[in-house]
């Protein structure tokens, strides 16, 4: 597998189409015709889309089910389905401006604060804030921690450091990054620098769900290819912290990503900062 590969295998994608119709006599008169129903039209608020409209639920070839429980022993399923109740309550903007959630991780070595920008990706950043106000992370841990170089298309090379969490089955291995349902993309021009936070996906541009990495450095390898949701605003020193943790052996772990003692997220939060 070539770096940029496995850079690209970074990330944590989808889409059905039905038709029928009915037969009838020839003989039998034609019933009056009914009144369409005409499909309801995308949401043009950027900030208040649905649910079903920001997501899909197709499953791609490197896709596999969600656990029935995550690691913390919470369904799946009913996790799920508390998203999209809590979806249409979340606001993200006021008079058109977007509004400034900060999202708090306490874990094991400190609290880690995350600055949202629901102005760069709004759907993703409504996702994340539904999946800490229905407690999805809470118990959950840094999966994986990243040290390695990567080759862009233009043949550039680049250092990608970062550390991940969110995985239900806290393996991080690609194909699980998910509820049964996956974002479809939200890509900006805005670049990874040092504290950026974003989702993980897989092969699928579409295919990002609940995993979030924190970048340590610049990585230009990701740059318009991954949706950026924020960036830490505190606790960047525990962050450092979590990504100097020592890892599994190559004997156990082929990949060298896996930390020996993953640190615990105990508490997910979110607040409006006025």
């Amino acid at each position: 597998m070539t770096k940029h590969r496995r850079a690209l295998r970074l990330a944590a994608g989808l889409i059905c189409t039905v038709a029928g119709c009915t037969d009838r006599p020839v003989d039998a008169p034609a019933p009056p015709p009914s009144a369409s129903v005409e499909p309801p039209l995308p949401s043009t608020n950027k900030y208040d889309q649905p649910f079903n409209e920001a997501v899909t639920n197709e499953v791609g070839p490197d896709q596999q089910p969600p656990p029935d429980r995550t690691i913390a022993g919470k369904s799946t399923a009913r996790l799920r389905e508390a998203v999209e109740r809590a979806w249409p309550t979340i606001r993200l903007a006021e008079a058109g401006r977007p509004l400034s959630w900060v999202v708090t991780l306490d874990t094991d070595l400190g609290p880690i604060e995350i600055a949202l920008r629901p102005g760069l990706a709004p759907n993703h950043v409504r996702n994340f804030l539904a999946l800490v106000q229905v407690g999805y992370y809470d118990g959950l841990r840094f999966d994986r921690i990243v040290h390695q170089e990567a080759e862009a298309p233009d043949g550039t090379r680049s250092e990608i450091r970062l550390v991940r969490f969110g995985c239900a089955a806290g393996t991080g291995d690609p194909g699980v990054g998910h509820l049964g349902y996956r974002l479809r993309s939200e890509f900006s021009d805005v670049k990874h620098e040092a504290g950026t936070v974003g989702f993980t996906r897989d092969a699928d541009p579409s295919s990002a769900g609940v995993r979030v990495y924190i970048t340590l450095a610049p990585a230009p390898v990701l740059d318009g290819s991954y949706t950026i949701v924020g960036r830490i605003s505190k606790g960047m020193d525990v962050v450092e912290k979590i990504a100097s943790g020592k890892l599994l052996p190559a004997d156990d772990d082929p990949t060298r990503e896996l930390p020996e003692k993953p640190v615990v997220i105990s508490k997910a939060t979110a607040r409006l900062d006025p």
